[in-house]
């Protein structure tokens, strides 16, 4: 069997998909990102407006998760590194008091964004 067929079969070349693509959210006094190997997710407050910020962002084998920063204005707070665990998708929001919170665009893998 070829090396193609025996990739496809067993997943592999789905589970490499998507790691390696930058993923980049952007919202009103946040951003969030993760690059290269997709092994962690950053979340960075951008703005002086006493809001904390977070990320909803997926893992390969987690969906929903959440990495918040209430360090302020120009901090940013890195997720643990796990490379076979890649991000799949990020999202940055505001988290605002007693309103719904605000958030920019979901980046996942071969979206364009």
């Amino acid at each position: 069997m070829g090396g193609a067929a025996v990739l496809a079969l067993s997943g592999a070349g789905q589970a490499f998909a998507g790691a390696g693509e930058n993923l980049d959210s952007t919202g009103i006094g946040t951003k969030a990102w993760s690059h290269g190997t997709n092994g962690q997710v950053a979340i960075k407050d951008t703005a002086s407006d006493g809001y904390s910020v977070f990320t909803l962002y997926d893992r390969r084998n987690n969906t929903g998760l959440r990495l918040n920063n209430s360090n302020g204005n120009g901090t940013t707070v890195r997720s643990g590194m796990d490379e076979s665990n890649y991000v799949r998708k990020v999202t940055a929001c505001v988290d605002l008091w007693l309103t719904p919170d605000t958030c920019g665009n979901d980046d996942r893998p071969g979206d364009g964004f």
